[in-house]
């Protein structure tokens, strides 16, 4: 499968850690066994590539390839949180991933701690939304698809 867009990551401040995010163009080609999404910043330019194939994760930034030895790993080092990059293809359509269980709700869905909202998916956009804990900052993904 092929999709691409903008995405914004919204980390809220967290224990010392404070806000950030960041914006971003996507590019995304494969599906959760292997594939790549290329991460362009706003005026165009590529600003990273994560690659995933069975057993290998890499990361390339234009300076350096770095291998990882997980997705999550790869994600807490790029975005500063594990984020559920393999799951994200399937939610960035609206659906939860076969991989996982999920509950459905009237336009959303619950999985893997995320509540995926998809009342918007008709004009392209997503909403998935993980709420704070003892053990991680809450975090928002908005996902705005072209068509």
């Amino acid at each position: 499968m092929s999709l691409q867009g903008q995405l914004s990551i919204k980390l809220a401040a967290w224990l010392d850690q404070p806000a950030r995010g960041i914006s971003a163009g996507y590019f995304f080609e494969g599906d959760e066994r292997s594939g790549r999404i290329d991460l362009m910043t706003p005026l165009g330019s590529q600003m990273a590539r994560v690659v995933w194939q069975p057993g290998r994760v890499w990361l390339e930034d234009g300076r350096e390839r770095r291998e990882f030895e997980s997705l999550d790993a790869l994600s807490e080092t790029l975005f500063g949180e594990a984020l559920p990059l393999r799951a994200l293809p399937w939610w960035m359509q609206g659906k939860p991933t076969p991989a996982l269980p999920h509950q459905t709700g009237t336009g959303t869905f619950d999985q893997a701690g995320w509540r995926i909202d998809t009342r918007s998916q008709a004009e392209g956009r997503i909403t998935a939304e993980r709420p704070g804990s003892s053990g991680h900052r809450p975090v928002t993904i908005r996902i705005v698809s072209d068509r």
